[in-house]
């Protein structure tokens, strides 16, 4: 990675407890101690204990991502990732956003990021759980690609899907009606006393603009539209959509949930002309191909067999389902609690 430059001062690590778990986050960049601050925030704060993992990150001053080291073994080569090296030494490189070296043994990474990083929506969030996730597996912690919430039973709904299918959406209109939030994109499964549970993950909302809009108590997420002069458009600038971005307290009253056994599977799909949604169950082996690279990384060839293990857990322990989607939100908070209540 690339080093520091002289003279720059690192303050002791900004430590926080996850479940049990230190995590240490030293930087001298203010800009990624304040993001750090802002994702993880919420957690405990246990500064001045040892951490049990220490992230040690800075801005990298070029555009691009430091190479690899040299020599160093491929494992997985990619356009967005790559892995390399061998044993405990994994380096694993995101060419537009940064080089991040973990140390299996140590529980160390350390990261070189460029400023794109912190610039783009989501970026920080998915290079730390990238970084940590070969970390968490060997904790027995295994990171899914879902929106997770806790119904009034106590139960966890896992929502897991790709982008516009309706996932970010049905998990906004579960903390509307008084649901806790788990994780709203990687959730933690583990196996405690032969049943799948689901671990909260730090991470920011973020919606557009339409999905918003169905909830009185979101709209002030939404600006103010802007008229901009003629001559002060930006032919250059990127066009498209854009997602708002906030903090789970900024929206609803104590919005968080530790830990809850979980309830269902809901696998969302936007289905138009529908008037009402509906679930479809499906059985567990449709549920577990759906699933698998949402949490398998083929990479970390190590874990894979207890990765299947959990998964294959999992969807036996609880009721699978489509979940096809009408426009009318308040619809979803009592389907899926009733689809929670045929969990074994």
């Amino acid at each position: 990675m690339a080093a520091l430059s002289s003279g720059q001062r690192i303050e002791p690590p900004l430590v926080v407890n996850l479940h049990g778990l230190r995590l240490g986050f030293q930087t001298p960049d203010g800009p990624l101690r304040e993001r750090f601050e802002a994702v993880y925030g919420h957690l405990p704060r246990q500064d001045g204990a040892a951490p049990d993992i220490l992230i040690g990150w800075h801005i990298h001053k070029l555009p691009a991502a430091p190479m690899p080291p040299p020599g160093a073994p491929v494992i997985s080569e990619g356009p967005l990732v790559s892995y390399y090296g061998s044993g405990d030494l994994i380096a694993i490189r995101l060419p537009r956003y940064g080089l991040v070296t973990v140390d299996l043994s140590s529980r160390r990474l350390s990261g070189a990021v460029t400023r794109v990083c912190l610039e783009a929506y989501g970026v920080f969030e998915d290079i730390m759980m990238i970084s940590l996730a070969p970390l968490y597996r060997r904790q027995g912690w295994f990171p899914l690609h879902a929106f997770a919430a806790v119904a009034p039973g106590g139960r966890a709904a896992l929502i897991s899907g790709e982008m516009g299918s309706g996932k970010t959406t049905t998990g906004l209109a579960l903390l509307n009606a008084g649901w806790k939030l788990l994780s709203n994109d990687s959730p933690l499964l583990k196996v405690e006393d032969g049943r799948v549970q689901v671990l909260a993950y730090p991470g920011r909302l973020s919606a557009f603009d339409d999905s918003l809009a169905r909830f009185e108590a979101l709209e002030r997420f939404i600006p103010a539209p802007v008229e901009a002069a003629p001559e002060k458009i930006n032919l250059l600038a990127p066009a498209g959509r854009e997602k708002r971005v906030f903090r789970a307290e900024e929206a609803f009253a104590e919005p968080w949930a530790a830990e809850a056994e979980a309830g269902a599977i809901f696998l969302p799909q936007v289905t138009p002309g529908l008037a009402q949604s509906e679930l479809v169950q499906i059985p567990p082996k449709e549920a577990m191909l759906a699933l698998m690279p949402q949490t398998i990384e083929g990479w970390d060839k190590a874990m894979i067999a207890q990765t299947l293990a959990l998964l294959g857990r999992l969807v036996e322990q609880v009721p699978c389902y489509r979940l096809r989607l009408s426009p009318v939100v308040e619809q979803l908070p009592p389907l899926l609690a009733g689809g929670i209540l045929n969990s074994r």
